[in-house]
């Protein structure tokens, strides 16, 4: 009974270290990378940088076209200045491509 104990926190153990490595945060980290290196959508905190990214993918995933994905996007004026609307409003194209590649791969045909 304690080996067959022992093996399963073994395999519990090995599972968690691999969770722990998960691509997701790697994806995150190269999506925000990617979008830096390109000198798009810098504006805004990391966090809402990835969540449009992210929006970006599940409406991919959920049968839209990159093109269908831009000219859906709301545009909103801003105030006070250029914004996080704004940075994506001229650059969507680029932002939508750069998190194809990194946060969802599995859009590209």
């Amino acid at each position: 009974m304690n080996r067959i104990l022992g093996a399963a926190v073994s395999i519990g153990t090995a599972a968690m270290a691999l969770l722990a490595s998960a691509p997701a945060n790697a994806d995150d980290a190269s999506y925000l990378a990617a979008l830096d290196a390109a000198g798009v959508f810098r504006s805004g905190p990391p966090n809402a940088r990835l969540s449009a990214g992210h929006r970006f993918c599940n409406q991919l995933r959920a049968g839209s076209t990159p093109d269908q994905v831009v000219n859906d996007y709301v545009r909103r004026p801003s105030f006070g200045g250029p914004s996080m609307v704004d940075d994506l409003t001229v650059n969507l194209r680029p932002v939508i491509d750069i998190a194809q590649h990194e946060l969802c791969p599995d859009t590209l045909h």
